[in-house]
């Protein structure tokens, strides 16, 4: 085995001779004189960080080469006592790239090795032998000369020779990867692996009998890893660890300990979920019963990002409580062009990828949605602040605050000036409050805010307390003593003066703006942007109160300029009032959107997807009745007759709520209701119904295993459209409900092709494990074999992932990631189809 694994070197190192020489060890040599004829001969290797050296005295010949000491013959010295090893630096434990306990060194190593010498006038030389690993690769094996003058005179101080180096070696033949990769794997641009978490794992003597067995996963940014504790089987798979020895019982629960803990509502599972990013450790303590037994098993995580989560995998672990257990994972490398051997395995197959390499369908990454879409979020917060100059509250200070720079300036300039100014000063204080409450907050409190299901119950009872003040039951005021001091502030005159006459306006005017600002930051602080101002203030809400703030400055400084246009405003009046009213109708129908996510988080079901579609529509009839006059609220005014306008507004709510009413249409395909466009992603999944819960998609025949797929297009003489999938891919559900659906789409599907779907966290148990041709390691569940098949077969491992294949196991066109564009994943199956049809011809042609 050994021997095999110095040749797998050497090949190593000669593939990447050219590329770089590495030398992450350094030799020293010193002798000193301990007795009358008696010396230590020390060798010193000082080692490259995040290098290591090995021990002279490793069992068995599976694992690295031992550092080994060769003299050459010579009767003028013998050994006294064997080579002894420093204790600093040592490290002992199973070793993940070995899969052995091995003694390694870090940093430096010590060896001593005391001689008795009958003749001090001849050098004692020979050559050690040693091997250098870091933790992905190793070094081949190196030999370094030496020899020892005990005729030099001594350092008196000391009574040892002065250290000799040994002379600088440049490695013509550099370290390759072997087997693993970089102990910091990054994400392959190709489709190949990705390994996002790196586990590590150690003990820690407690007591005498009594150890904590610590696991830490690190995360790369982006990534998630779960809590152990996940409720029901439709969210991710938890985090967990399944033990093979029986020597030790467990002392209490497994503990969780990260400070990137987020918990709350998780929008791809629609449901209430315990998260970890960047470096979460997990401890379980345990009372052993026979130290010198190791404790084995292997641990079982999944990770997603915000888009797509990869297969559940599994990690064997080791710990030797005997010594110090500090052991990492094994990371397979990524090499998408190497070669499997899968005959007489689950993973039997024989692809023919030619046609793939071809342009008729072309591969995509997933499109990720962008929640850094800040030209978005900035219109969001100017259409808010268009809505705000409507309100009573503002729009009659429009002419008011301009008449007032231009009649009371000493000219035309200096009046525009003064209005750009005071619109400036607008902008400042929207932006300055924005910073102030999100960086109160942070990134990662305000995001948590829309997960956690408390906070949107919050959310949902603040909406509504903003709503009744627009219809006028109260007012929101802020208290009088702060607008009374900016306004004798304002008093002040010149740039100081017009600063705090802005500032004047935001207080009086906040029972108006106030519930539009707190929606703008409620729903742009908590969106799931991760952009950071100075890493902690989002940037989401900022330019939404840029937005805002620019739509409410945007008028003064235009009505100065050009003051023959306010001639054209509407006077104030009623219609003031309507806007209000308006406002207050959404605000409710926005509190239903934050009620149904901790509707979802807690499992109640009191806000399932028919009365959630059912309060819009009420709420949109409810509008409608309002601008009829039938409806009034307490500052409303008598009704003298309804103006055509009003009339138009009203007819537009009941199209509306007709519109809302169709979502409550039944889809054969898909055997639930259709969510309307306008509801998706407010409202809660057309599956959380109390009449139609959601089962499989589109009521299309599928196949759960490759092989009786396969043999069912052989029998019926149709290509096969595999399907990577996954029970908690948000991505594939969209995929099915949004693409699948679709007329033409659909038809193709069910009527040409042969829907064969691999669900790769499906956790079922397989009848036989088997060990995996990727990394060696055991496979136990259906779910582990049909992504080892999507890796070893087709080099990728996110999901979705389609392949059209024909029946002979040839892959049509290039395969598809996550494709949204309906007419693109159109083309990709006609395309798949033309070419199955064309190679039918041909065989038919043949005969």
């Amino acid at each position: 085995m050994r021997t095999l694994l110095i040749f797998a070197i050497l090949l190593f190192s000669l593939q990447t001779s050219f590329s770089q020489n590495l030398n992450p060890v350094t030799w020293e040599f010193s002798s000193k004189k301990v007795g009358e004829n008696e010396y230590d001969l020390t060798y010193t290797a000082n080692i490259q960080s995040g290098w290591y050296v090995y021990s002279q005295y490793l069992e068995g010949d599976d694992g690295p080469i031992p550092t080994s000491f060769n003299y050459e013959g010579g009767d003028h010295y013998e050994m006294a006592g064997k080579n002894i090893e420093s204790e600093a630096n040592r490290k002992e434990g199973h070793d993940p790239m070995f899969d052995m306990n091995i003694v390694k060194y870090s940093k430096k190593a010590v060896f001593t090795q005391r001689v008795k010498i009958k003749d001090a006038s001849k050098p004692i030389t020979g050559y050690l032998e040693y091997m250098t690993c870091d933790d992905t690769r190793c070094l081949p094996p190196k030999e370094v000369d030496y020899s020892f003058d005990l005729n030099i005179q001594p350092d008196e101080s000391t009574g040892a020779t002065e250290p000799t180096k040994e002379e600088a070696y440049s490695n013509s033949s550099p370290a390759e990867e072997v087997v693993v990769s970089e102990i910091e794997p990054e994400e392959s641009d190709n489709g190949g692996l990705l390994n996002p978490v790196k586990w590590s794992w150690e003990s820690k003597k407690v007591n005498e009998e009594e150890f904590d067995l610590v696991y830490t996963a690190k995360i790369q940014d982006g990534w998630y890893v779960y809590t152990q504790y996940i409720e029901g089987e439709d969210g991710p798979i938890p985090t967990s660890f399944n033990y093979l020895s029986d020597n030790f019982e467990a002392v209490g629960e497994n503990e969780e300990t990260s400070e990137h803990r987020k918990e709350g509502f998780d929008k791809m599972f629609e449901m209430n979920i315990v998260k970890y990013s960047k470096e979460v450790s997990f401890t379980q303590r345990v009372k052993a019963k026979d130290i010198s037994k190791a404790i084995e098993g292997y641990l079982e995580y999944m990770t997603c990002d915000d888009t797509r989560c990869l297969p559940p995998k599994e990690v064997d672990f080791s710990f030797n409580l005997s010594g110090e257990t500090v052991a990492e994972e094994v990371v397979i490398s990524n090499n998408s062009n190497k070669k499997f051997d899968t005959k007489g395995t689950p993973l039997d197959a024989n692809f023919n990828h030619d046609l793939a390499k071809s342009d008729c369908g072309t591969e995509e990454a997933p499109k990720e949605e962008n929640d850094n879409n800040f030209w978005l979020i900035f219109l969001l917060g100017f259409g808010g602040g268009l809505v705000a100059l409507l309100t009573p509250c503002v729009f009659p200070m429009i002419p008011l605050t301009v008449s007032f720079f231009t009649n009371s300036s000493k000219d035309r300039a200096s009046g525009i000036r003064n209005a750009l100014t005071y619109g400036a000063s607008i902008i400042v204080i929207y932006v300055l409050l924005g910073m102030l409450i999100t960086g109160i907050f942070g990134a990662d409190s305000l995001n948590v805010l829309s997960t956690n299901a408390w906070f949107n119950i919050f959310f949902a009872v603040l909406f509504i307390v903003f709503a009744f003040s627009f219809f006028g039951y109260f007012e929101i005021t802020l208290p009088s003593s702060w607008s009374n001091k900016t306004d004798q502030a304002a008093d002040k005159g010149g740039l100081i003066g017009i600063f705090f006459m802005a500032f004047t306006l935001s207080l009086v005017s906040f029972s108006c703006t106030g519930p539009i600002i707190g929606t703008l930051l409620v729903e742009t602080a908590t969106g799931g942007s991760e952009a950071a101002l100075f890493g902690r203030i989002p940037l989401g809400p900022l330019v939404g109160m840029f937005g805002f703030s620019v739509a409410l400055a945007l008028p003064f400084g235009l009505f100065a300029a050009f003051p023959s246009w306010l001639n054209s405003l509407p006077k104030s009046g009623g219609w003031m009032t309507s806007v209000k009213v308006t406002l207050g109708f959404i605000e409710i129908a926005l509190a239903l959107k934050f009620l149904s996510i901790a509707d979802l988080t807690m499992g109640w079901k009191i806000m399932p997807y028919e009365a959630f579609v059912g309060l819009w529509v009420l709420c949109a009839l409810g509008l409608a009745a309002y601008y009829m006059g039938w409806i009034r609220f307490p500052h409303d005014g008598p009704v003298k007759s309804v103006s055509n306008t009003k009339k138009i507004l009203a007819g537009s709510m009941v199209a509306f709520a007709l519109y809302l009413a169709s979502g409550f249409q039944y889809s054969d395909r898909s055997e639930t209701f259709v969510t309307p466009n306008l509801l998706s992603g407010l409202a809660p999944p057309a599956g959380h119904s109390f009449i139609y819960p959601k089962k499989c998609p589109l009521n299309i025949n599928c196949f759960k295993d490759y092989y009786e797929g396969l043999a069912h297009a052989k029998k019926v003489g149709k290509p096969i459209l595999l399907d990577f999938t996954g029970h908690g891919c948000v991505n594939c559900r969209r995929m099915e409900d949004q693409v699948w659906g679709e007329a033409g789409v659909f038809e193709l599907i069910r009527d040409d092709y042969v829907l064969v779907s691999l669900y790769v966290d499906e956790r079922k148990k397989l009848d036989e494990t088997y060990i995996s041709p990727i990394d060696g390691r055991e496979r136990r569940s259906v779910g582990h074999r049909w992504a080892d098949f999507q890796l070893v077969h087709f080099s990728a491992q996110a999901q979705p992932y389609y392949i059209l294949l024909d029946n002979d196991e040839t892959v049509l066109n290039k395969p598809r990631a996550y494709t949204p564009d309906k007419d693109e994943y159109q083309a990709f199956l006609e395309c798949g189809l033309e070419r199955f049809e064309d190679k039918q011809r041909k065989v038919l042609g043949s005969k």
